[in-house]
């Protein structure tokens, strides 16, 4: 390795190691590495070559920034659920940051990170306060449903702005939709614990336990979502600002506990918009966006359409 990138790495855990974000040492779990399919998680460093590409690529302007990011990404598989709380997690003990993983939200979020950030150490603080509710690192206060939490925090936390009615005009639309948290938590099963091979039959039942009690208390909450409608956007795909962040939004089911199925990003491309995105089983990659519309009106989840938010500049 060249000398100047063992000393750019160098200085990124050094400042690391002090970010009282993380807690001194414990900033080294933002670091741990997923690997697909892995039951547990190995200590490792960011490869050199992604630790320079988010320090020194600064190109003017969120859209930029953000398209840089997310470029840094592109061929990572798809793996859901791979981040989690670190090694202090009650419940779940991925990784606070991956660079080999990702599922469509937990890409839209470090991108979101290290697009606003100006270092590696405040990027990963930024992914902290953006994927957890005021930025406190727990399980109850992730941003686990997109309608309920993770925009309307976002947006309240000003990382982004929904502009949903700007691109739609009259023919905006919202959907309806009660989420019950309780509902979803006791749902949980031994299957949802991870990092927790180790302990007895009697140790996870007990955590299961805690885990489901989470819930208890929480009130079903009603929340309105806006969408472009599906019919509408190919024709509006063009007055879509590149960075924007896409929710694709579905009718709303008893069956389902959320309406939002599939976060992404939208860019210009040299031929028209693209989506840039975790695509499901596969790996963060780019699509047409005309193309990708097309292929929303015959599934047997219907989709609604869009709803759109555009990513705030600090």
């Amino acid at each position: 390795m060249p000398h100047n990138n063992v000393k750019k790495l160098l200085t990124i855990l050094l400042a690391l190691t002090a970010a009282p974000a993380f807690g001194g040492p414990a900033a080294f779990e933002a670091l741990r590495l997923a690997a697909p399919g892995a039951a547990s998680f190995t200590p490792a460093v960011p490869e050199p070559s992604r630790v320079e590409i988010l320090s020194e690529s600064a190109p003017a302007g969120v859209g930029a920034r953000l398209f840089a990011a997310s470029g840094r990404f592109l061929g990572v598989p798809y793996v859901l659920g791979p981040l989690g709380e670190g090694q202090r997690g009650e419940f779940d003990r991925g990784p606070l940051a991956s660079y080999t993983a990702l599922d469509c939200t937990t890409f839209v979020e470090e991108t979101m990170a290290f697009a606003l950030g100006g270092d590696e150490a405040s990027s990963l603080d930024l992914l902290r306060r953006i994927r957890y509710r005021g930025g406190v690192i727990s399980y109850e206060t992730r941003n686990h449903f997109t309608e309920a939490d993770w925009l309307p925090n976002n947006i309240a936390a000003g990382f982004l702005r929904d502009i949903t009615g700007e691109v739609a005009g009259a023919g905006v639309r919202a959907v309806r939709k009660t989420v019950s948290k309780r509902a979803w938590y006791q749902g949980k099963t031994e299957a949802d614990l991870k990092g927790f091979d180790y302990e007895t039959p009697a140790q996870r039942a007990a955590r299961l336990a805690r885990f489901r009690a989470l819930g208890e208390n929480m009130p079903d909450q009603d929340v309105t979502l806006s969408y472009v409608p599906l019919e509408d956007l190919a024709a509006l795909l063009p007055r879509i600002p590149a960075g924007t962040v896409v929710s694709l939004v579905r009718e709303a089911r008893d069956d389902k506990p959320t309406v939002v199925s599939h976060q992404f990003f939208i860019f210009d491309g040299p031929s028209g918009k693209i989506i840039r995105h975790a695509s499901f089983g596969k790996a963060v990659l780019d699509v047409p966006a005309a193309d990708y519309v097309s292929r929303l009106a015959g599934s047997s989840w219907r989709v609604l359409g869009f709803n759109l938010a555009a990513v705030q500049g600090l």
